[in-house]
């Protein structure tokens, strides 16, 4: 049997997830109302609207990423609550500390997270 992880240290995550999430869903309301910002293309010169676009497009892509991490935090919290925090999606095995230290969303112990980057690697190819 598996050991499991000690009160106080769940306490700490859910603290520190809460957090993350927090200012994740800042960021991502933000990126959103600046992307729905007032457009007035027709006063603009050409160089302007390719920049203003680029400008929407890459916060469009920040945005993607910060709604990806916020889903992240919001199951490692799920996680703490209904049990499971801090086991590997992968292999069952505990994450170790300090990766959680580090990344407390984290979904996969190091080797299972190095196996699925050397797979997506492969697949690209």
């Amino acid at each position: 049997m598996k050991p499991t992880m000690k009160k106080d240290r769940l306490v700490m995550f859910r603290k520190k997830l809460e957090e993350k999430h927090r200012q994740l869903v800042e960021e991502v309301g933000k990126n959103v109302l600046y992307g729905k910002g007032p457009e007035d293309d027709s006063i603009k010169d050409l160089g302007d609207q390719a920049s203003s676009a680029y400008n929407r497009e890459f916060l469009f892509e920040l945005g993607n990423g910060d709604r990806r991490r916020l889903k992240e935090v919001a199951l490692a919290l799920q996680k703490i609550t209904e049990g499971g925090f801090g086991d590997c999606e992968r292999c069952g095995e505990p994450i170790a500390d300090k990766r959680l230290e580090a990344l407390p969303d984290a979904r996969y112990c190091i080797e299972c997270q190095r196996a699925i980057e050397e797979e997506e690697r492969t697949a690209a190819r």
